[in-house]
């Protein structure tokens, strides 16, 4: 899996696939069966939760409370309605003729069955080559096209992709490998791994006939690292943008507002850096969540944290977050006669690399970035202030942010004055 950039953008930290619980895999039991079975005796939320909660008591780690850990927050869709009106439709044709610009399509095979995916947005992965992070999906059924589900993968380092008939929807801490057989969704198998507040990882695992506590911690991690390791040199989905890839600008570009100049090239540097990878929004705007800086060597100032990337689109006086994701890691900067210049950025590895790469980018304050800088509500915190003062800033008649599949975040009060400061 080619690599861009580092773990779930919020829009979709909480989502994966919305279906009925586990069905049988093709070879063992039948998974029209069992889906239907599966379908009156659905797997909730709370099952998982309390798997989760079994599997964690037999690794003996007494110090990690499983309820803290809320397995829903990453396996569920909030809604479980498709987003796209399909009445009428007699053919994926159809549907598509009906897309409205800005969101994205495409013809694959998972499994036996040939599916149409359309995405609420598109960003380039590479030179012309379009990916997405969600997808619901459409399959023929009755020989007329019907919703199956919709995924959600954890950022744009992690673009919908499949390999050998399977669909894979991951995210910095998670990995689902799905299929389709006799029409039905089967979930393959899956894996996360969670941190309790010390930055201590506890590693899950499941497939479609077995539970998270059939396994064991060892077990979970090595399955955990190779179904990542299964997307090496797989090529993404390729959807096509409806409209095409180009849009206009609504909005201001994003400029610092506080008075440090050490801030400004810091918050520079990421726009034009980490998000130069994206494409089809109106504005980016940066939400570092810095945890610590050493400027003990004026010629290498580092700054450890988690730097977010945030691209939106402005639909009347909310901005509707399109893409974007997190860079995990360290900038480093150098002061000089005109002020300051970002020299590297040491960023966190993806998938099974992660945990060794983060530990030997933070080193000390290894624990410290698992607790903060991965934090969602303090990153959340964080974005609504700055979103807030580019909008007073700029006197935008802007109230509010959304995420994709979740209600409008009313922003607070600006602050200029006072919350950059906080940062020095």
């Amino acid at each position: 899996m080619k690599k861009k950039m580092l773990s779930s953008i919020a829009m979709c930290l909480s989502m994966a696939l919305v279906l009925p619980g586990c069905s049988g895999s093709k070879g063992q039991e039948d998974a029209g069966v069992l889906a239907s079975e599966n379908a009156a005796t659905d797997n909730s939320a709370e099952d998982k939760n309390s798997s989760a909660s079994d599997a964690t008591n037999e690794t003996g780690d007494s110090s990690y409370d499983p309820s803290s850990f809320n397995v829903s927050d990453v396996y569920e869709a909030p809604s479980q309605e498709s987003s796209v009106d399909i009445s009428g439709c007699d053919t994926f044709t159809q549907i598509v003729d009906k897309l409205e610009d800005g969101k994205g399509y495409a013809n694959v095979t998972i499994g036996d069955a040939d599916v149409l995916l359309v995405s609420s947005g598109t960003y380039e992965w590479e030179e012309g080559i379009y990916a997405a992070i969600d997808a619901d999906i459409f399959i023929y059924k009755d020989g007329a096209p019907q919703y199956l589900g919709s995924v959600c993968a954890g950022g744009t380092a992690y673009p919908l992709e499949v390999a050998d008939g399977n669909l894979y929807v991951g995210g910095n801490h998670f990995m689902t490998k799905y299929t389709i057989d006799s029409e039905n969704m089967v979930e393959l198998e899956e894996a996360y791994v969670s941190y309790d507040t010390d930055g201590n990882d506890t590693y899950y695992y499941k497939t479609c006939n077995s539970q998270f506590e059939d396994y064991d911690e060892e077990t979970a991690k090595s399955r955990f690292d190779e179904l990542f390791a299964e997307l090496d040199n797989v090529e993404v989905i390729e959807f096509q943008p409806v409209g095409g890839a180009s849009s206009s600008s609504q909005v201001p570009a994003y400029e610092y507002p506080g008075p440090e100049l050490f801030y400004t090239v810091l918050y520079d540097y990421m726009i034009d850096e980490l998000s130069k990878n994206y494409s089809d929004y109106d504005v980016c705007i940066p939400c570092p969540v810095i945890i610590s800086e050493d400027e003990s060597d004026k010629d290498d100032i580092k700054v450890y944290g988690n730097f977010w990337i945030f691209n939106y689109n402005l639909n009347g006086d909310v901005l509707e977050c399109t893409s974007g994701g997190s860079y995990p890691g360290c900038i480093h900067l150098k002061s000089t006669d005109e002020g300051y210049e970002v020299i590297s950025m040491d960023i966190v590895e993806d998938g099974a690399d992660f945990d060794e790469s983060a530990k030997k980018i933070f080193g000390d304050l290894y624990d410290t970035f698992t607790k903060d800088g991965e934090d969602e509500n303090v990153r959340e915190e964080i974005r609504a202030q700055i979103i807030a003062n580019y909008v007073a800033a700029n006197g935008l008649n802007i109230t509010s942010y959304q995420d994709y599949g979740w209600d409008p975040v009313a922003l607070p009060k600006e602050n200029i004055d006072s919350f950059y400061s906080t940062l020095d």
